[in-house]
């Protein structure tokens, strides 16, 4: 069967040019016969490329066969299209010879294949092409097609061939020179290229060469042969790939020798390398032929041992790893040196997937243990801390994320006077409105923030969020006194009152009076000179201050004293246990005994029932702040719940106390 040029099976050579490129001048007018001669122009471009180039090995094989198939479909479709023409014509047998001439030649030289080098026999095949190319396919094969289109117009044969060749006239004589020059500067230049090529090829040797000591260096360390880094992790990656979870374990070691920079120091880098080796040795013959031992870099090295049932069992290769680091190590002129080694170590398989970097990173945080410890001793990785660490850092991050997010907002709790219902204000309460988990409380993320930078950044946000909304009231005719929660940390950062200072300075007038800022007691005597002198600064902007969970620290008249804030807030465990717990209630009238001997302003939390509100009254307390109440609330909520509420009758009309019924109160309860 005959093939259509598109499926021939002449395969594409990598790299090729076109020293001959096909253009229009090539073309004949007959589609069919141009295709074919366009799949011989491209091998013979491909064989031209090679011997100008050397790009690559060719394979003539594949040339031959390429030509083989051309042959067999162009020569017959070409025929057939000339019979129609030529058949009585003498240029058909002329042109049927030429052909069977071009067969004869590339079988002459597909033979001579077996006693001629492969460059000879390239170098013929693409003269022979390229002269067929220049005196059949330019100038028979175009002759005979512009003949065809001539008769295919009304010209008889002899009309269409004179026509023929005034077309062909000088234009088609140049085309055949230009070939044939682009032939001769190829075939001129080929003799320098081979002689080029033995050059090139122990170029390409040194090259070779090279390349595998790049290699070389890319994965052993120059110093001691060892394994490096790059090639540690991928051993250790094999292993792990390949690893029985129901067989033994594998102990990963990282070994520093202590003070190893003093002797570099001391007595040079050259000493310092010797060491370096000696040591390397050693560990290799602690080692077992199929253990790893690898150099890091300066004095760091790994040890991976394999296939052994627990940790038990590493306990003598760590033993043997100290003892070799503490053997002297000769110097010249009689003189030791004398070291000593930290191991940090842990092991594979974990519980959760891991990386042989993770692996590495382990060991090398059981190295810093085993250096705090001492040194000259080993520590194993303590997988339970390192999850509580990672967790932790975790958290931070996603805390910091919400903030650039702005996934925190303030919820408010109204703070009242229980006889006549009026609001004394209402404190700021942070609230992380997580993507995933809901609204958190703070306790939920508080923790994870105290003493890191991050709990400065979520005050700010707080101090900056709560006077936003101090001045939207104030513009709404709402002037509501707004507690913001201050930790100890916050308080007692360098600047804050400047801090402060410059923040209201850019807002309305009058923002600071309406500002309350509550400071836990623990965190006002963490250092009571420090804590007091900022009050003082922050009181002189108009901010107002008042001490939080009040009688959990501890606090002594003197400490209250220095203190200078204006209102107590009760902690919240005392008031919501007064009516049961005789101490808890003790508590509170000694409280309120201290307030109203500073004279200082209450705020009683935990008011979560009208009971508890009624014995605040009975006590003689009537600021207070729980969800009997309000609980608190978002923003929005704030003014409608402003608008309707009233303290209830209870509390309203109940009976005022002198605080000298007190004690009798008290007398009262115990019963």
């Amino acid at each position: 069967m005959l093939m259509e040029p598109a499926s021939q099976s002449s395969k594409p050579f990598k790299n090729s040019i076109d020293i001959f490129p096909w253009n229009d001048n090539f073309k004949t007018g007959l589609t069919q016969i141009d295709d074919q001669h366009r799949v011989l122009v491209s091998l013979l471009n491909k064989l031209a490329s090679h011997v100008a180039f050397r790009s690559e090995t060719l394979s003539l094989a594949e040339v031959f066969d390429a030509l083989t198939d051309y042959t067999i479909y162009h020569f017959k479709s070409e025929e057939a299209i000339w019979a129609k023409a030529f058949s009585e014509d003498r240029s058909m047998a002329e042109h049927l010879a030429v052909h069977e001439h071009f067969i004869q030649t590339l079988t002459g030289l597909k033979e001579a294949r077996k006693n001629t080098s492969s460059d000879q026999v390239t170098h013929d095949v693409l003269e022979f092409l390229t002269r067929w190319l220049a005196s059949h396919i330019l100038e028979k094969d175009r002759f005979m097609a512009y003949t065809v289109l001539a008769m295919q117009e009304g010209l008889t044969l002899e009309e269409a061939k004179a026509q023929a060749h005034q077309q062909m006239n000088g234009v088609t004589r140049t085309l055949i020179n230009i070939i044939m020059s682009l032939y001769s500067v190829l075939s001129s230049n080929t003799l320098h290229l081979m002689r080029k090529l033995d050059e090139h090829q122990k170029m390409e040797e040194a090259y070779r060469k090279q390349r595998r000591r790049m290699q070389h260096l890319a994965r052993f360390d120059a110093l001691t042969g060892l394994p490096n880094r790059a090639l540690l992790t991928e051993k250790v990656q094999e292993i792990m790939d390949l690893f029985d979870r129901s067989r033994n374990i594998l102990a990963i070691i990282h070994l520093d020798l202590d003070g190893f920079k003093v002797i570099n120091d001391t007595y040079g880098h050259e000493v310092g390398d010797r060491v370096l080796i000696i040591m390397a040795e050693r560990i290799r013959r602690i080692v077992r032929e199929r253990d790893i031992v690898s150099r890091l870099g300066g004095d760091d090295f790994i040890v991976v041992i394999r296939d052994i049932p627990d940790f038990d069992a590493c306990i003598p290769w760590l033993a043997s790893f100290l003892t070799a680091a503490e053997e002297s190590i000769p110097l010249n002129e009689g003189r030791t040196l004398n070291l000593s080694a930290s191991l940090g170590v842990t092991f594979y398989p974990q519980s959760e997937q891991i990386t042989p970097d993770q692996l590495f990173r382990q060991a090398d945080q059981a190295l810093y243990q085993a250096k705090q410890a001492g040194k000259n001793c080993y520590h194993v990785f303590d997988m339970a801390h390192d999850h509580e660490v990672r967790d932790h850092l975790e958290n931070l991050e996603h805390i910091r994320q919400g903030l650039e997010r702005r996934e925190f907002v303030l919820y408010y709790q109204p703070k009242v006077n229980l006889r006549t219902g009026a609001i004394l204000g209402v404190e700021a309460l942070i609230r992380w409105q997580h993507p995933h988990k809901g609204l958190l409380l703070p306790a939920q993320f508080l923790p994870v923030v105290e003493n890191h930078p991050l709990a400065l950044a979520l005050g700010n946000w707080v101090m900056d969020t709560a006077l936003n909304q101090i001045e939207v009231w104030m513009t709404q005719g709402l002037p509501l006194v707004v507690s913001v929660n201050v930790c100890g940390q916050q308080l007692q950062s360098p600047g804050f009152p400047q801090h402060l200072r410059d923040t209201l300075v850019h807002r309305q007038r009058d923002v600071a009076r309406y500002l309350e800022l509550e400071v836990l007691e623990t965190s006002a005597l963490e250092d009571i000179s420090l804590v007091s002198k900022v009050i003082h600064d922050c009181i002189s902007l108009g901010v107002q201050f008042s001490i939080d969970d009040f009688g959990t620290g501890y606090s002594s008249l003197a400490y209250l004293k220095r203190l200078p804030v204006h209102t107590l807030k009760i902690d919240q465990s005392f008031v919501r246990g007064m009516l049961e717990n005789p101490e808890d209630l003790a508590i509170l009238v000694g409280v309120l005994g201290l307030a109203e001997a500073f004279q200082m302003k209450v705020i009683a939390e935990g008011v979560e029932t009208l009971d508890h509100g009624e014995r605040l009254l009975d006590l003689g307390c009537e600021g207070a702040q729980g969800y009997a109440i309000a609980h608190p609330m978002p923003v929005d909520k704030i003014a409608g719940w402003a608008a309707t509420w009233k303290a209830p009758t209870s509390w309203m009309f109940r009976p005022a106390r002198s605080k000298g019924d007190l004690s009798s109160f008290m007398h009262v309860v115990r019963q």
